[in-house]
């Protein structure tokens, strides 16, 4: 069994950015699935056909973004036995991971789709945009399985610190969802339905790509025997993956409750609201890039017994990340609507899109601590807090505070998000004391988990 072991040997900088920016580019290919979307429909459909887009992409936005916490736990669990040479071990949290991620496949699937139009009166869509964001929904809801497949896959690869056959992956399929993206929306105009249509073929040939992938290299011996529902591995797995999952969840959530307010602002409010988030979704991937990446050179670090270096891989990710956080912010802030005007010709859309990036951009900043320090967190078995910290933030301080401002009298956009930067400097907070407290309590780095029975 070969795996990459420069997260291991190399200069952490070096090894922690070469690992990233295949998974940053793949992760930026990911987001242009629903950005093409949003161009074509915004270009060649309706008003209403961009705030069904919108709206609905923004709940297959909590779902993906969950999947993908979950099979964190497959990620840092192979990625630490990858760093003790622990071949067998891996194979058993494999086999796991398949019959576990399975089932969930199914309980995500069925209610979406048994209660699909009930869900999108939840969502507080806007009357004129109802049946194009049922439609979308309804027909995204029809590719989670494919989500759950990919990300396990990545999962895995990621693991063993393969960051570029994900690249490939998510290339391939990219390349089709801009075609059927055309095609169905533009010659055929499909609306919101061809750009679902178009999303969940991508996602298809993204988890086929993955699957042959892993079949040829051949990278993780796999044993039949291990493909089953294994206490200990699952309960492994589940016990870092299930919180981050469940903060994922909650979190992305919240997103929908603050569409809700945007929503009381008017369909083209609606519309500038999820551009806006389109738009952040990509700035942030850096980060989420660092993030995954810090975290796997962490894990097999913590199992080959190297724990200050993935301690320094953690601070190296956020001076990176600040820098480029930083960038973004200040252009968002200055001119914030020519990013706005990439995505809709609406004079009224670009205007409450520009107004909403005043504000809510600064959030990539502290971020660009928050998230690495999480990844961090997460490769050493504390995904409880990381989970804690975040819904205290998020439930306690930006729900609220986007609810009270988007209620006060001349409210704008602006004032909508103002509460993320504000959430997520006290997680800042929250997450350094919490580190200060880690080092002296376990000064020698966390202990590799026992080999599973």
């Amino acid at each position: 069994m070969e795996y990459n072991q420069s997260l291991l040997r190399d200069p952490v900088p070096k090894a922690l950015t070469r690992f990233a920016v295949p998974l940053l580019l793949a992760n930026l290919l990911q987001i242009l699935y629903s950005s093409v979307d949003m161009w074509i429909v915004g270009h060649f459909a309706s008003t209403a056909d961009v705030s069904g887009v919108a709206t609905a992409s923004m709940l297959t936005f909590v779902i993906t973004i969950t999947i993908a916490g979950f099979t964190t736990g497959l990620t840092v669990s192979v990625g630490q036995y990858a760093g003790a040479q622990r071949h067998r071990d891996i194979s058993r949290v494999v086999g796991a991971a398949i019959a576990l991620f399975a089932v969930i496949a199914v309980v995500v699937t069925v209610p979406l789709l048994v209660f699909c139009r009930p869900i999108v009166g939840l969502l507080n869509t806007p009357a004129g945009a109802v049946e194009q964001t049922f439609r979308y929904l309804f027909i995204c809801s029809c590719g989670v399985i494919f989500i759950v497949g990919y990300n396990v896959l990545t999962g895995l690869l990621r693991g063993l610190g393969d960051s570029r056959a994900p690249l490939l992956c998510v290339a391939v399929s990219s390349v089709t969802n801009i075609i059927a993206d055309y095609v169905l929306v533009k010659i055929l105009g499909m609306g919101a339905a061809g750009a679902a249509l178009a999303t969940v073929g991508s996602q298809a040939v993204s988890f086929f790509t993955a699957l042959i992938y892993l079949l040829v290299k051949r990278p993780v011996k796999l044993y039949r025997e291990d493909v089953r529902f294994d206490g200990s591995c699952i309960g492994q797995i589940t016990k870092i993956g299930a919180p981050i999952a469940l903060q994922e969840f909650l979190v992305n959530l919240s997103f929908v409750l603050i569409t809700r307010v945007i929503n009381d602002f008017g369909m083209e409010a609606s519309a500038a609201g999820g551009i806006a988030e389109k738009i952040i979704n990509i700035a942030v991937m850096p980060t989420v890039a660092f993030s995954a990446s810090v975290s796997t050179l962490a894990a097999q670090n913590i199992g080959a017994r190297q724990p200050e270096r993935a301690r320094q891989g953690m601070w190296t990710g956020i001076g990176i990340c600040f820098v480029l956080t930083t960038a973004f912010a200040l252009y968002a802030f200055f001119r914030g609507g020519t990013l706005i005007g990439l995505f809709s010709k609406d004079p009224m859309v670009i205007e409450q899109g520009r107004q909403y990036l005043r504000s809510y951009a600064f959030d990539q900043m502290m971020l660009s601590f928050v998230f690495i320090m999480n990844g961090y967190f997460n490769a050493c078995g504390h995904s409880v807090f990381t989970m804690v910290h975040s819904l205290i933030t998020t439930f306690g301080l930006r729900v609220p505070m986007t609810m009270l401002l988007g209620r006060m009298p001349r409210a704008t956009l602006t004032h909508v998000g103002i509460p993320a930067p504000v959430s997520s400097f006290v997680s800042i907070v929250i997450c350094l004391v919490f580190l200060a407290r880690l080092r002296k309590r376990e000064p020698d780095g966390p202990q590799l988990p026992d080999a599973p029975e």
